[in-house]
This record gives structure tokens, sequence and C-alpha cells, in this order.
């Protein structure tokens, strides 16, 4: 039987993408005499308590997406792959973990300052291509010698980034459980040149440059109700639901365009479901409406109960329909412009559509991400009155 004990500690993971190592890191401790994994992305932690042991074997289910680390343990060492189901076909990342390594990028040359990157960075991924697209890149100190930071887009943010400025170089990577991104760099001045890369996947260059006036598109207008909102969709349990159900009469609504498979989406369901439980009192009615990677009716309810219980989502969320273009349009026709999940849309007691909201910006991005929660509830305040 495995010594738990041994494997208690801090430990740093790699996973082999695409001829690149991203790391990260993550402790384990025992509990009840089982290990619990909890992953380390800057402030963010992960728990996975989800783990089978066989002799000298782990399998460790993340607890938001589907994907599982399945693991040798050996001495200070693990050994395995990662495999994210979430794909269309499974992809299976070769992986590797060491304990009692205190850092995420080990530095080769003298420790660059947080200071040489202040302000904002207009981002260019994959430019002059088709897949050409603009972020907002804001970092910041991490600790004494790290770097903490995140990419802003019109659809969320690239959540919790972490790395250090090693000399000119910029190194930062996340793994969430669905996410396992690299991002390496070269800062020369006022520009920094790379490459991103996205699982075993994709890759792209980037480019950004000092920018304090770049800004995004207004999230509020880039897509909009043309008529009234109207659905009659299954929960889980196959009731279906809609908004014009009596529990709904006289009530204020968000609609959440969502999917379990959406990492900015899970951080705003946290945040919708702080904010349902706060003011449901006040006549606040929240749903959520998933659109899941696969039309299996059975596969899809497990994905959805598995998130409602480990986010414990107090809000009803029901089945969409299937993640693909042109399919929230069918279900929500009034609907134009649809961009991207989450897209949010706040209804008053008589069921108008009074915002639309697209994408999110989550905890990672500071000061965008306070803006649009004291925005949300100074809209709510006006409806709830």
């Amino acid at each position: 039987m495995m010594n738990f004990t041994l494997l208690a500690g801090l430990w740093l993971g790699i996973l082999q993408i695409q001829g690149q190592e991203l790391p990260f890191q993550f402790s384990v401790s025992n509990q009840d005499g089982r290990p619990v994994f909890v992953l380390q992305n800057a402030e963010e932690r992960i728990e996975c308590p989800d783990v089978t042991v066989k002799g000298d074997s782990l399998f460790i289910n993340l607890p938001l997406y589907h994907s599982e680390f399945r693991l040798k343990a050996g001495n200070g060492t693990m050994e395995g792959v990662w495999i994210n189901y979430g794909r269309q076909q499974a992809a299976i990342i070769p992986f590797r973990a060491k304990k009692d390594v205190d850092h995420r990028f080990k530095h080769t040359r003298i420790p660059g300052t947080a200071e040489r990157l202040q302000g904002k960075w207009e981002t260019w991924f994959a430019s002059g291509s088709p897949d050409s697209s603009l972020a907002i890149g804001l970092f910041r100190s991490f600790g004494e010698k790290a770097l903490a930071g995140t990419f802003l887009t019109e659809s969320g943010d690239h959540r919790y980034l972490e790395g250090i400025l090693d000399g000119d170089s910029l190194k930062l990577s996340v793994f969430d459980g669905s996410h396992a991104w690299l991002y390496l760099a070269r800062l020369e001045g006022d520009l920094l040149q790379g490459i991103f890369y996205s699982g075993n996947h994709y890759q792209a260059p980037f480019r950004a440059q000092r920018n304090d006036s770049i800004g995004l598109r207004n999230p509020e207008k880039i897509t909009y109700a043309d008529s009234s909102i109207s659905f009659r969709l299954p929960d889980t349990d196959s009731n279906l639901v809609s908004l014009t159900d009596v529990q709904y009469r006289n009530r204020v609504c968000v609609i959440q365009i969502m999917g379990t498979w959406c990492p900015n989406c899970m951080d705003e369901t946290v945040f919708l479901d702080s904010i349902y439980r706060a003011r449901r009192e006040e006549g606040l009615e929240i749903i959520g409406l998933a659109f899941e990677r696969n039309s299996d009716f059975a596969s899809t309810t497990a994905r959805i109960n598995k998130t409602v219980q480990h986010l414990h989502v107090s809000y009803p969320v029901l089945l969409g329909g299937v993640a693909r273009k042109g399919e929230v349009e069918k279900v929500l026709p009034a609907l134009k412009g649809f961009f991207s999940y989450p897209t949010t849309l706040i209804l008053d007691r008589r069921k108008n559509v009074v915002k639309v909201h697209t994408g999110f910006s989550g905890p990672a991005t500071g000061a965008a991400w306070e803006e649009y929660r004291k925005e949300f509830n100074k809209t709510l305040d006006r409806l709830l009155r």
C-alpha cells in the first residue's frame, strides 16, 4: 500500500507539449488517509480530492473539466500522462513531477522586475493570420521573484498566469485541468515578442507593445436582443423550464449562456451564485443555459451535475444544446451577434432585456474584475428596487 506521508509536500509538475516543458506547482496533503492534490496558479487553488490509489498508481480526476492524470509514484517522483477528454479526440500528454521544488520556472539569469512590465500591453496573437486576435496584457509582482498576470480579451481572460522575468525572457504558464498554456517571450524595451503554446494541438506567435490607452470593444455592445427572450428547456431531470413559469413571474432574471468546459464560465458561475444567494430575497432569479461538447443526454447531464455539485451552485442549470456555431441562435433566436461563452443577459421584472454582456473579466484581471462587479450590482440595484 502506498505511503501517503511520502507524497505530502510541494511538487513541480511538468507537461511535455510541442517540444516544450510546461511547469506548474501543486501540493499534496493527506486527509483521512487519502491524498488530496491542490493545483496552484498564482493566487488560485484548485482542490482535487477525487484520487484513486491502486498499488503505486494514482488516478486523479480533475474536479471541473473532463480530464485526469494516470500516474506512477516513486521516491519523490511521479510519472505518467494527463488525458484531456474535453477535445474531440482525447489528448494524451506526458507528465512527470518532482517533490520539494519551490519554483515554477528556474532563473538562469539575473531576475527581472515587474516594474519593467507595468501598464497595459496591446497584444496580438497570431497577428496577420485569419486567427488574429487582440488582447490586453496585464502583469504584476507575485512573491519575491515571480510574476503573475493575464491577458484580457473580449471573450474573457486567460485566467491566472504565473511565471518569471528571467533577464529579458518572459516565461508564464497555467494549468487548471482545462488550460495547459505556456507563454515564452523576449522583452526588448517596450516590445514583447514570443510564442503561445496551447496543449499539444496549437501554437501561435504573439507580439505585445506597451499601450496604456488600449481598450477592447464595449462588452455590452457586441451582442444584443432585438425582441423578448423565451425558451423552454430541460433541466438534468428532464423537467422543462420556461421564463413563463410561476416562480419567475415579476422577478428580475439573469440568463447565463455557458458551458461546463469553459473556464471563464466557471469563474462567472462562482460569481453569479454568490450574487444569487445574496439577492434572491430581493426578487432575483438566475438560470444557466449549458451548451455542451456533445448531444448525449446522459453524459451531458452527468457533467452538469458534477459541476453544480462541485461549485455548490444554487440556481438551476438547463441543457441548452451543443456548443457549436449557430446553436445558441437556434435556441434564442432573438439574440443577435452571439460572440462567445459566457454571455449574460439581464432581464427586468417584465422580462425586457436590459443588458447583454459578452465575456467575463474574472478575478485574475484585477481592476477589470472590480469594475465588472460594481457595474453588475449597480444594474441589479436599479432593477430590484
